[in-house]
């Protein structure tokens, strides 16, 4: 039943009628366009009536959170910076906060008040997008004493595992020029590792916190979906959208999490969240005098199809094997199995298809997916229409973007209902992952597939640039979907496939069930604090 009122004047034309039917393969019969046309001008007043309304957003709090010294920089260490500012709450109770005396930068897709979102992209209007409210996790590392520094730069779109697509320059890896610092949260990664900030907000669809924490040698954690609000953070697709923390140690993780997890009131990604959501920080500092004592008695399983991926580096699956199994040289009575979960191998095409229309029509398109929450309608209004040179500016930088945005359509127009499909096997594939978690407490399998590889070019071909991205996240996305928390943790050093003198960090990822943030925590915890990974 319509609730708009009939309208006083007819302002829908026949001709727009039929262009609109038209994009469903029909023609209105001419005996019926008056009628629609008068139907259609009352959802034109609607339209005209929501539009003339003031926006309701989140209110910006600039005299608690004052912004000093925001620009674009001059210099820029790693290509790491999009933007500069100094923002440090001005209030006393604030300063005595977890985060008291951490520099933190935010990933560039993340909303900060008055401070320009570039999205790693010159698709969008000169300037980027500039939000008018702080997202949740920006106000609460503010909240708890942080200094924000600035936004960390993005991968084109957050639409890539490599560091190459940023429009504004390729972001480099800190342990050696001209490799890749990973993607999506390239800048994050660089500025941590590089040591010129304490920790990082990144986010999280398909592997962008865990890559490049692996490639960069940090500890770099996706949390369960849902534990972290996503408000004010440009989305790709809702489904497999998170935040979450990086930084070099485990216990700082531990520490930001705590920060930044628990229900705001806004996101509907957090309906059935379990509240009180745990301190982390707490809870791991019970085992600071003796850290093996955190992985007592844990039971970890290492999930055979992943070491049997395509694209792994043998040297990755052997040096991951060993640190697992390190675990059970601590003494404290853990043990490790070679364990099956026969979907996780189906698992990146589920998240491919799945996810692919989300990215394609509400990451790229703007269309928004009719969800609760806080949305950002003048962002999604810049990307409502394409043309030609925005299509072009964007493949020249980023063809992984290009490839969603039609692959989104070509999912759409012939492969009707498998995303539905794949989103019901995405639940399969979580009731695997969960029987699993009934007789082991985390899984272990790889993170990237090897070290970090050599930069591309904008004059590369786009099967070039996109060979160095394929496979990468083939480990990480079936986590996206599956929703579970995952973790990349720095165990070595290893050299690069186009120079044996270079030695590059590589992670091993940590997987635990549903709000299972603390198991991992604590068998991360126990190995970091008992080998060093720089020499492991």
């Amino acid at each position: 039943m319509s609730v708009v009122r009939l309208p006083e004047k007819i302002s829908f034309t026949a001709e727009q009628l039929q262009k609109t039917a038209a994009v469903f393969n029909v023609k209105v019969p001419d005996k019926d366009v008056e009628a629609y046309r008068v139907l259609l001008s009352g959802l034109d007043e609607a339209a005209k009536a929501i539009a003339a309304e003031d926006d309701y957003l989140p209110p910006l709090d600039l005299t608690r959170f004052p912004r000093e010294n925001g620009h674009r920089p001059e210099t820029n260490e790693y290509n790491a910076w999009a933007y500069k500012v100094t923002i440090k709450s001005t209030s006393a109770v604030d300063a005595s906060g977890l985060l008291a005396g951490k520099t933190v930068a935010i990933k560039d897709n993340v909303s900060i008040g008055q401070v320009p979102s570039l999205l790693g992209t010159d698709v969008i209007p000169e300037g980027g997008f500039v939000p008018e409210y702080d997202a949740t996790v920006v106000t609460r590392v503010l909240a708890a004493g942080a200094t924000v520094l600035g936004k960390g730069a993005c991968e084109n779109f957050s639409m890539s595992p490599t560091s190459f697509t940023n429009a504004y320059g390729f972001v480099q890896n800190p342990y050696a020029a001209g490799y890749n610092a990973g993607g999506s949260s390239s800048g994050c990664a660089a500025l941590v590792a590089g040591g010129l900030v304490d920790m990082a907000v990144g986010g999280d669809q398909g592997g962008s916190i865990r890559v490049p924490a692996s490639y960069c040698g940090l500890v770099g954690l996706k949390p369960t979906y849902g534990l972290v609000p996503y408000t004010g953070i440009a989305s790709l697709a809702a489904i497999v959208d998170h935040t979450g923390p990086m930084t070099k140690t485990v216990a700082d993780n531990a520490l930001m999490l705590t920060v930044m997890a628990g229900p705001d009131g806004y996101d509907d990604r957090q309906i059935g969240l379990p509240v009180p959501v745990p301190s982390y920080v707490d809870e791991l500092a019970i085992y600071k005098d003796d850290p093996k004592q955190a992985a007592k008695g844990a039971r970890i399983g290492l999930v055979v199809e992943s070491f049997d991926m395509p694209g792994l580096d043998r040297r990755v699956i052997a040096k991951v094997k060993q640190a697992a199994k390190a675990f059970e040289t601590l003494g404290v009575g853990v043990t490790v199995e070679e364990i099956s979960v026969p979907m996780h191998a189906k698992a990146p095409a589920i998240w491919t298809i799945a996810t692919r229309q989300g990215f394609s029509e509400h990451g790229l398109c703007g269309q928004n997916p009719v969800r609760f929450g806080v949305h950002d309608a003048a962002l999604n209004m810049s990307l409502s229409k394409w043309d030609q040179e925005m299509f072009d500016r964007l493949a020249l930088k980023n063809p992984a973007a290009t490839n969603a945005l039609l692959g989104g359509q070509v999912i759409k127009d012939n492969y009707p209902g498998l995303t539905d499909k794949a989103l019901n096997l995405a639940r399969k594939l979580k009731d695997e992952y969960n029987a699993v978690f009934e007789k082991y407490d985390v899984l272990i399998t790889p993170c990237a597939p090897s070290p970090a590889n050599y930069t591309s070019t904008l004059d590369d071909d786009i099967m070039t640039k996109m060979s160095k991205a394929i496979g990468t996240t083939i480990n990480t996305a079936p986590f996206n979907i599956s929703g579970n928390p995952a973790m990349s943790l720095p165990i070595c050093m290893m050299s690069p496939k186009e120079d044996d003198s270079l030695m590059l960090p590589v992670g091993m990822q940590i997987v635990g069930k549903s709000f299972g943030e603390l198991d991992i925590y604590k068998v991360a915890y126990a190995w970091e604090q008992s080998f060093d990974w720089r020499s492991f």
